[in-house]
């Protein structure tokens, strides 16, 4: 009668279990949603999108992309960060996420380095300097400093907003530099290109995505670009270390992340899939393409990278003042 009646027990134990096992080993068993907290258009949704169907055809699943911009890309990210824990919601976020909005928005109601966990990395994106050459004709940053110190008023500088990779590197450059230099916010980085070429903003801090052909059109020109090494697709311009400015090697970076309380399993799985996604040549050649550049990360040195260049752009944004808005 014990025997029956623990085996009964055991029995129930294991036919409550079940469900939950099933649930793990079967993720994903319904279609997945990654988040992207900017707009169509631009390079957090075009790379996540370069990933989209040879994701989902890894995972078996439909993966849909929805864009919740807003607030430097704090709507999306409370919207992941108060969902379900359950990996079927994920956030493609940027750098400035982690390490620049706690400085401007201190009063969030989450925090990114504690309410998320990244699983992967997707693609890193350098800056390029650029000036008018009809406006600002001058071949080299020792150029464009030594006109900046002589125009009265010194430069103007435009940025996609506070916070935003032109307006931390503008910044930085004029720390730097000691010009003189005055941002000048808009909506992103079309807007922004768009005054450079008119000629009523003297300099943009560029994602190369954007620029490039402008710049081999030769509409504007391409100074130094922010990354460690030269740009394939742009490879006669030099980086902003090669001609002195070491504390320029700072690439914007995407990544993926869900909720910390995502069973490990599921997060295992979701790292798998990233991780054959992205190795496929297909995905590192369209990049390229757009001036971007594949980022891989193992996993097991994920959370360090992640914490220590987060950090990196932290310590810019303080450098520079950067203020909560």
């Amino acid at each position: 009668m014990n025997i029956n009646r623990r085996a009964l027990l055991a029995g129930g134990a294991a036919a409550m279990l079940a469900p939950r096992f099933a649930s793990a080993n079967t993720f994903p068993a319904s279609p997945l949603k990654i988040v992207v907290p900017f707009a169509p258009g631009g390079p957090t949704d075009f790379i996540i999108r370069l990933l989209n169907d040879p994701l989902a055809s890894n995972l078996g699943q439909t993966v849909v992309i929805e864009n919740r911009a807003g607030a430097a890309g704090n709507v999306g990210a409370m919207a992941v960060a108060q969902g379900p824990a359950d990996g079927y919601t994920m956030l493609h976020s940027t750098v400035a996420m982690l390490g620049v909005n706690p400085i401007l928005y201190p009063s969030n109601n989450y925090n990114p380095m504690k309410d998320f966990q990244t699983i992967a990395t997707t693609a890193s994106l350098p800056n390029v300097l650029i000036v008018n050459p009809q406006y600002t004709d001058v071949k080299s940053v020792a150029e464009l400093v030594d006109y900046a110190k002589k125009k009265k008023g010194g430069l103007t500088y435009a940025t996609f907003g506070s916070g935003s990779s032109p307006h931390i590197l503008g910044a930085l450059f004029q720390k730097l530099t000691g010009i003189e230099a005055l941002p000048v916010p808009f909506r992103g980085s079309a807007p922004a290109l768009t005054e450079v070429v008119g000629g009523r903003v003297d300099i943009l801090f560029d994602s190369i995505t954007t620029s490039a052909e402008q710049i081999k059109s030769g509409t504007v020109r391409g100074l130094a670009v922010t990354s460690p090494g030269r740009v394939p697709q742009l490879p006669d311009i030099p980086t902003m270390k090669e001609i002195g400015f070491s504390g320029f090697d700072l690439n914007f970076w995407f990544s993926v992340q869900v909720p910390t309380a995502t069973p490990a399993a599921t997060i295992e799985r979701l790292q798998a899939a990233f991780q054959q996604t992205a190795s496929q040549q297909a995905f590192a050649d369209a990049l390229t393409q757009r001036g971007a550049e594949r980022l891989i990360v193992p996993k097991e040195q994920l959370k360090d990278f992640v914490a220590r260049e987060s950090e990196r752009w932290t310590r810019v944004a303080q450098d520079i003042g950067l203020k909560p808005l």
